[in-house]
């Protein structure tokens, strides 16, 4: 027969897990909410551009980074022309304020390097 100590211990415990399975639930809500916001706009005859407030962005084919170079996802940009249309998903970039990692679909990425 268990102790009445071990059976405070356990059911403290419980609730110590539901605790931190609903903060972790919450923190992911929120997440999800903040990294799919609309923070700009692209735009181009092949999408070279992306405007996030007033900074540009161009499209650069020569950058010095991979796509494990990404950080945190921004949130994304849709079409100036059409913001109904496709979004792209803009993240970070490890190390640089000067450069943005875009995702447009499951394998389509990208590096934009501000230019004002």
């Amino acid at each position: 027969m268990m102790d009445r100590t071990k059976i405070q211990f356990m059911k403290r415990s419980k609730k110590v897990i539901i605790a931190l399975i609903i903060c972790g639930v919450i923190a992911t809500a929120g997440y999800i909410v903040y990294s799919n916001r609309v923070i700009g706009s692209y735009y181009g005859s092949e999408y070279e551009y992306i405007r996030i407030n007033n900074d540009v962005y161009e499209l650069d084919a020569n950058n010095p980074y991979s796509s494990s170079d990404r950080w945190l996802r921004l949130g994304r940009v849709v079409s100036e022309i059409d913001p109904s249309a496709e979004s792209m998903y803009i993240w970070s970039v490890k190390g640089s304020d000067e450069y943005i990692y875009r995702v447009w679909g499951i394998y389509d990425g990208g590096f934009y390097r501000k230019v004002r």
